[in-house]
């Protein structure tokens, strides 16, 4: 397991500057707006409360926040398909693989991304009744 390290805000600049040249000026304005808030549909300070947790659970179980992320997906009965462009990230993806959050940790992130005050649908952190199916949303209940 690797060790986090860094800070809720250094995490915030760090995705930012990740791959920049790759990055159209539309994909790094909404990286942006989603990391630091508009004050207008995106409350200021963004996703980094969400970020603070996450890093709070990394710390718990020295893993990185990248771990946290896709083993939420993992406890949630999905399979994450995280992109690896090195061979530090293989192995950094792969750390989310032999550990679990737990019912507490999941229930924490989930509450942090309802409270961000902003939809953040599609980004991992929020519950749904829809699924994309390939061609288009596919509404589901448990009734």
């Amino acid at each position: 397991s690797a060790s986090t390290g860094t800070s809720a805000d250094n995490m915030v600049a760090n995705s930012l500057s990740l791959s920049a040249s790759r990055r159209s000026v539309f994909e790094r304005q909404d990286l942006e707006r989603y990391a630091n808030g508009d004050g207008k549909l995106i409350p200021k300070g963004g996703v980094t409360p969400l970020l603070r947790t996450m890093e709070k659970i990394a710390n718990i179980h020295d893993v990185t926040v990248a771990q946290v992320a896709l083993n939420y997906i993992i406890c949630k009965g999905a399979i994450p398909i995280p992109g690896a462009r090195t061979a530090a990230q293989y192995v950094d993806n792969m750390g989310a693989l032999d550990w679990r959050l737990t019912e507490q940790e999941i229930f924490e992130l989930e509450n942090e991304a309802d409270d961000l005050g902003f939809s953040f649908d599609g980004a991992g952190f929020k519950r749904s009744n829809a699924k994309f199916v390939g061609y288009g949303m596919e509404k589901w209940s448990l009734d």
